[in-house]
């Protein structure tokens, strides 16, 4: 049986979309006899409706009947308007517009735009069922206002022109004999820096350009008829493809890109190709075989590592050198026998904000306490034990204060409390639980009491080292006055300690 020739094929697409055409154009109503098929569905229509509407006059219900009239024209958009009218010419029950609709009705006969439908309840004529149509397609269409026929020629031209273009572009692509590869590009291809192997639909070798060879270390002729499959190589299993990209690409038809594949040679080191291929079609659109570039990638791959390998080192670097950072910030900023904050850290941290409260008339409270008589429990109980209790008090602040608050030893058996935000009544009230936490505690047998000063920057100290000052103050009135309690600052108390110290 002979074969259908591309010319027989592309004139039966033509016949077969040119009639494809036609059938829409008559679905859409604009080929010849859609007219009268339209003017055949309004009579039958007209008679439909006249039956209802008969119902309705017998029955005598006027709701009815206005419900019917209504509900047909909003069900068929060609309807423009309906009524009935009597014998006598009285129009009985009708929709709006139906006066200025029927006027270019004739008086005794029926038109395709102006049907009259006579009623008759028990043999005799009760009334005319009147109906306002939209004009006939053949007329003019109710949208774009135009001859059916014109309408015909426009839509046949149009959809002819997008269909044919289509078809034979698709036609034109299936036949182009440049789909296929001629052999006088084997000296474009063995200038090219990438490998290419030209493939068979069996995978067999039809030709391989100079860089392939090479990188085979093997012969023209050795490599001619061979599946390109058998040559060594192997997918890099870190990737998701399954098959070799040719293959693939000769099977489905379909491009293939960015396959890795791995080459070992003799000295068991591994040469890295990326591969893409491309398939061969011919005219009747199957696949012929296939176009594959393997792009040596393997020093470039060797770079990556390297350039891996050392952001990780230096990512761990990093990471080494922030630790230790934080280590060396902690060990500069911390006293090493009660791991609360030096004096260095407390002035860095004060002086920002005590500034940021000034200007934001925050609260801002301070206070500064110290060991009772402590020199005696180290000439007693001796230094190692003199540090137990100085840890006894460090630990006795921290549990007390909030956690924004700021500990800090001060010097010695000295403490000092920075308190954001706080008021000097709620700093009184922390300074005074502070208080009891050192006299309930006993260290090693040892138990001693604390005194304690508090001042706040509503106090008017304008640095924050008055603001020390101030507390400090108030300290040492602790101390002046029984030791072991909480004392306020008041302005006039610089000269009581003054006054106290001549005394």
């Amino acid at each position: 049986m002979l074969g259908i020739t591309p010319a027989v094929r592309l004139s039966l697409g033509l016949v077969i979309l040119t009639i494809s055409i036609l059938i829409l154009a008559q679905a859409i109503g604009l080929a010849p006899g859609a007219e009268r098929q339209q003017l055949d569905v309004r009579k039958r229509l007209a008679e439909t409706l006249a039956s209802q509407v008969g119902v309705a006059i017998l029955r005598g219900d006027e709701l009815l009947l206005q419900y019917l009239l209504e509900s047909t024209v909003e069900r068929n958009p060609e309807i423009l308007s309906v009524a009935v009218r009597r014998n006598d010419g009285v129009v009985v029950a009708q929709t709006k517009a139906h006066t200025k609709n029927w006027a270019k009705a004739k008086p005794d006969e029926s038109t395709p735009t102006h049907i009259r439908f006579p009623i008759m309840i028990n043999g005799a004529k009760a009334a005319d069922f009147e109906l306002s149509f939209e004009p006939l397609l053949s007329e003019s269409h109710p949208i774009f206002k135009l001859p059916t026929f014109v309408l015909l020629i426009i839509f046949v031209s149009l959809s002819g022109f997008v269909g044919y273009w289509y078809y034979i572009k698709r036609a034109l692509k299936h036949l182009d004999p440049s789909a296929v590869v001629p052999a006088r590009v084997r000296n474009a291809l063995n200038i090219l820096a990438e490998g290419v192997l030209i493939l068979d639909r069996r995978e067999q070798i039809v030709l391989a350009n100079n860089t392939l060879i090479e990188h085979l270390q093997r012969t023209e002729q050795s490599l001619m008829g061979k599946k390109a499959s058998s040559l060594g190589w192997f997918l890099d299993p870190k990737q998701e493809a399954q098959d070799y990209p040719w293959l693939k690409a000769i099977s489905s038809g379909v491009k293939q890109t960015g396959v890795r594949v791995l080459l070992p040679d003799v000295n068991e080191k591994e040469t890295i190709f990326l591969v893409n291929a491309v398939p061969i079609m011919d005219a009747k659109g199957a696949s012929q075989g296939t176009i594959a570039v393997f792009e040596d990638i393997t020093e470039l791959e060797t770079k990556s590592r390297l350039l891996e390998d050392m952001i990780q080192q230096l990512a761990a670097t990093q990471v080494a050198i922030e630790n230790k950072n934080k280590e060396l910030t902690f060990l500069a900023t911390r006293d090493p026998l009660t791991n609360c904050f030096n004096r260095r850290a407390l002035y860095e941290h004060l002086g920002s904000k005590f500034d940021g409260a000034r200007t934001g008339d925050a609260e801002f409270s301070c206070i500064m306490a110290d060991i009772d008589f402590f020199k005696k429990v180290n000439d007693t109980y001796g230094h190692a034990a003199g540090d137990e209790v100085i840890k006894m008090a460090a630990n006795s602040l921290r549990e007390v204060v909030r956690d924004l608050d700021m500990v800090a030893r001060f010097g010695g058996e000295e403490f000092c409390v920075i308190l954001p935000g706080a008021p000097l009544d709620q700093a009184q009230l922390i300074a005074e639980r502070c208080r009891q936490k050192i006299e309930e505690k006993v260290t090693n047998g040892i138990k001693v009491t604390g005194s304690f000063g508090v001042t706040s920057i509503r106090m008017g100290a304008l640095t924050s080292n008055e603001l020390i000052q101030q507390a400090d103050e108030a300290l040492y009135y602790s101390k002046q006055h029984g030791r072991n309690q909480v004392t306020c600052w008041r302005p006039d108390m610089k000269t009581i300690i003054v006054d106290t110290q001549h005394h």
